[in-house]
């Protein structure tokens, strides 16, 4: 169970509402709406009202929540995708610098590989980026 929705209830507190419902033998007075009063877990000052009112607040903070870890992902991808760029750039820079006259095949084909790589990690960041702005419209309207 989650810790969030652990809460500390007495023995006796919890067995009330128990006892209320009789001694556990067969279905004694189930049958006679007035031979017990049924006891109700919840606070007896809390209304309905109250209760509703919680959880469309609580279902609000939830939402808000989830879109905030969506919002937090998509910053870390961002951030994962422009650390490799850069590292991938880089090393492509090292690569450049050296004159053609004196690149390998290897060399060259290295270059080719890199910007293939920084190419397809740019593609993937646009797509991140319009993903971020179609949920930001979204949330908007």
């Amino acid at each position: 169970m989650s810790p969030c929705f652990k809460r500390k209830v007495h023995y006796q507190a919890a067995a009330k509402p128990l006892q209320s419902l009789g001694s556990g033998n067969e279905a004694e007075g189930f049958g006679d709406p007035g031979s017990q009063d049924v006891v109700s877990m919840a606070d007896s000052t809390i209304t309905v009202e109250d209760i509703e009112g919680e959880l469309f607040r609580i279902e609000r903070i939830r939402d808000i929540l989830v879109r905030r870890e969506s919002e937090l992902r998509y910053m870390m991808d961002d951030i994962q995708l422009c650390k490799e760029i850069t590292r991938l750039k880089q090393e492509l820079q090292k690569l450049v610098s050296v004159p053609d006259k004196e690149k390998s095949k290897e060399d060259r084909e290295k270059e080719e590989e890199l910007l293939q790589q920084i190419n397809k990690l740019v593609e993937t960041r646009d797509f991140l980026v319009e993903d971020v702005e179609f949920e930001r419209l979204r949330e908007e309207s």
